[in-house]
């Protein structure tokens, strides 16, 4: 009786086990010796301490018996935090720039097949499938390396590399096509989708586009120029040094050359969108002067969004604290008068955005807290 119950009790703690992926130890390594010896696929998990989706699938799907019967016999399953240890190394290889991302590996540590983002049980088993029939990314990698180039072929080879957050490679794949293509951006409508998705500031067929912006509004319309000043400004914040999704700086040489490039390519409010970069860079770096002089600028800035101010100005006035204007009277001046000037510009001003913040039981629209805020902000300050 003693042995019928000591099996039913080990039966029920194995089975759990049997009953979701099993995650290996030991790191990358240990996997690939693993999948070598078993004649198996590596399924690696790419994760984060700070991902909600990489936790939820974690609880969620992978502990799934359905996911436990198919991955077990086919792959040798290891999870990677990709900010610790040989996860730091493995992010570079590979290409790594959200999470979760999923990866499907041979023995040799070749990729057959990538996924960025959460799945389900049933579109995670979907996607492995690929990795074990060796289609989808692994194809168009192979035809690429063999020199497959075709508008078509790059242009699926894009969406597959985008999907898959695969920025780097992505962006070298559409610089290497664009690189001779300036002319057929303005007569090849499919050329020019390439172009307008994925060439970037730094490019110089980019560059080359941007000189010709009227004869770009004329074949493509106003909005194609439009979405060109507004990559200038997106691309900025490659420029920010972050840790998990903390900013924690900024490369100061980086911003002021791609500034100087940006000023040589005549780019509209130059100074406006690398004071965007110093809103979120300095106050990471708290850099409490550089903040206030970009917070100056930005405040100028024909799209400025008042939410960004509002914030680098709470950041400013708490992260600081009262001690920081002691003998530095003209940043004081200048704190003073951009407070002033918010207040004023808010002041009766109509909130059409129908956001609302509640303070102390009070629900106001959000541009009248702001403007509370400054006039709370500016009297402790004079």
């Amino acid at each position: 009786m003693k042995r019928v119950i000591l099996f039913i009790w080990l039966a029920v703690l194995v089975l759990p086990l049997a009953a979701q992926i099993d995650f290996r130890e030991g790191g990358f390594a240990k996997a690939l010796e693993a999948a070598k010896a078993e004649n198996k696929l590596i399924f690696m998990d790419c994760y984060t301490s700070w991902c909600g989706p990489c936790k939820l699938m974690a609880s969620k799907e992978f502990v799934q018996a359905k996911a436990g019967e198919y991955f077990n016999s086919r792959f040798v399953s290891v999870k990677i935090d990709m900010e610790k240890g040989e996860g730091v190394e493995l992010r570079k290889k590979y290409d790594v720039n959200a999470y979760p991302t999923l990866l499907i590996l041979n023995a040799g540590g070749e990729l057959l097949c990538r996924y960025a983002g959460y799945l389900s049980v049933d579109k995670l088993i979907e996607f492995a499938e690929n990795g074990v029939k060796g289609g989808g990314l692994t194809d168009m990698h192979k035809r690429y390396e063999a020199g497959e180039r075709s508008t078509e072929f790059i242009r699926d080879y894009l969406a597959q590399l985008e999907e898959a957050a695969m920025s780097g490679t992505m962006y070298t794949v559409a610089n290497d096509f664009l690189q001779d293509k300036t002319e057929a951006v303005f007569t090849d409508m499919a050329v020019y989708v390439i172009f307008r998705n994925y060439a970037i500031p730094v490019n110089p067929v980019f560059q080359q586009v941007y000189a010709r912006k009227a004869e770009l509004a004329e074949r493509y319309g106003e909005e194609a120029v439009r979405a060109l000043d507004e990559r200038w400004e997106a691309f900025g914040s490659r420029y920010l040094k972050r840790e998990g999704k903390k900013t924690v700086g900024y490369d100061a040489a980086g911003l002021e050359a791609y500034y100087a490039l940006m000023k040589e390519c005549s780019v509209p409010e130059a100074e406006a969108l690398r004071a965007i970069v110093l809103l979120d860079g300095a106050n990471g770096a708290r850099e409490w002067p550089v903040l206030l002089e970009a917070m100056v600028v930005y405040s100028r800035f024909s799209r400025m969004i008042e939410d960004h101010l509002y914030y680098a100005c709470s950041s400013l006035f708490y992260g600081q604290g009262e001690q920081g204007w002691v003998g530095n009277a003209a940043s004081h001046k200048k704190f003073v008068a951009l407070l002033k000037e918010r207040v004023k510009a808010l002041k009766g001003k109509k909130d059409t955005s129908g956001r609302t913040m509640t303070v102390n039981g009070k629900t106001m629209p959000v541009m009248e807290y702001y403007c509370q805020s400054y006039e709370d902000i500016l009297e402790k300050v004079k």
